[in-house]
């Protein structure tokens, strides 16, 4: 009986031990635990949805397609209150008058196979056709051509100076929006173009008839010679060799492009990086481990979530902020080992503003 009172007591001092430890650990993880925020995503329909479509572009589970791409972004954008169709009219609208155009000047030899896109006569006609459509007043544009707008040119307080919809309006954009209406058009005109950047800048490469790559800067509406982009954007060598600056890019990196173009949408209109933008920053960088884009994205992200959390609660979580300052470390020296390398924004509005003077000198 002894033996029985003896091992039940201590049973229960077992019990009320650990019970005091577990309300000990409680206690301290309430005062003590950083709730990572990161994880706590506004997880909106629209974005997540336009991401699943893009990202089965980016790993060719879906066929490329730049007009969906940058649809998806502005859609998600407005909460999914436009139309793909609405969308569509107007980029067709323009490109059934380029085609009239190229046609009307001979540019191809049988109207029926250029429907078709087989049989284009200069395979820089559509190149050409856009050219005028953007830089000339004629019957292509309603005689209104296509200029910079240095009003909040990144889109910091309206995003949607962005995107393609507003320029075809305005006939205004900057390098991102206006590259970006380029290259759709191209494509649907089944010609050859491609995105590139340089520091702080997006423009269009496309082959030319002798075979040689042919920059078109559409901020200016000017050809201009790789020389010409690396001393004014001081562009790096390294940068070139690792296809940071100056490089065509591939259907691939385009869309990843785009994909980067869906993140910083959502982060202008949420005004936060969370896990939505990390998780997806750090899936384009699985597939593109060099795309600078992303790494320039990953690198905000961390940051942000860094000096929020320092902010919050700097003593306690003391790890958390270390591991946000280690990746934001690691992805500036990666970007670095690259060469890349960033304008500030006046001096690359400077750039502009000088280069379309030049260029009015130059046609007078």
């Amino acid at each position: 009986m002894t033996k029985i009172i003896l091992s039940f007591a201590i049973t229960l001092l077992i019990s009320l031990y650990n019970a005091c430890q577990i309300y000990a650990t409680n206690q301290y993880q309430e005062k003590n635990t950083y709730v990572d925020t990161a994880y706590l995503s506004i997880n909106d329909s629209f974005f997540s949805s336009a991401a699943d479509e893009l990202f089965s572009m980016l790993h060719e589970k879906s066929q490329y397609n730049l007009k969906r791409a940058e649809f998806l972004v502005e859609w998600a954008f407005y909460d999914g209150k436009i139309e793909y169709s609405d969308f569509c009219n107007e980029i067709d609208n323009t490109t059934t008058k380029l085609k009239h155009f190229i046609l009307k000047n001979n540019l191809n030899t049988n109207e029926l196979l250029f429907k078709l896109f087989s049989s284009i006569k200069y395979r820089t006609a559509p190149n050409y056709a856009l050219f005028l459509f953007f830089t000339q007043p004629s019957i292509l544009n309603e005689f209104k051509s296509f200029k910079y707008d240095f009003e909040d040119p990144t889109g910091k307080l309206n995003y949607d100076k962005l995107f393609v919809s507003k320029t075809l309006k305005t006939h205004s954009g900057q390098c991102q929006s206006l590259s970006v209406l380029y290259k759709i058009l191209c494509d649907e005109l089944g010609g050859h173009s491609a995105l590139a950047f340089a520091p702080y800048h997006l423009y269009i490469k496309h082959i030319g008839e002798d075979g040689k790559w042919v920059n078109f800067e559409l901020t200016s509406g000017s050809l201009v010679r790789d020389m010409w982009m690396i001393e004014s954007m001081e562009v790096q060598t390294e940068a070139i060799r690792n296809g940071v600056f100056l490089t065509a890019l591939s259907n691939k990196e385009t869309i990843a492009f785009m994909i980067m173009h869906l993140l910083k949408a959502y982060h202008n209109k949420f005004g936060i990086w969370d896990s939505f933008t990390l998780q997806h920053t750090d899936k384009v960088l699985q597939i593109l481990p060099n795309f600078a884009d992303a790494l320039v994205v990953k690198m905000n992200i961390h940051q942000y979530l860094g000096l929020k959390a320092k902010a919050e609660s700097p003593k306690i979580h003391q790890d958390y902020i270390r591991m946000h300052q280690f990746e934001y470390t690691r992805t500036i020296q990666r970007l670095d080992s690259l060469g890349y390398t960033q304008l500030s924004e006046e001096d690359y509005n400077r750039n502009v503003a000088k280069t379309i003077e030049e260029n009015k000198k130059l046609n007078k």
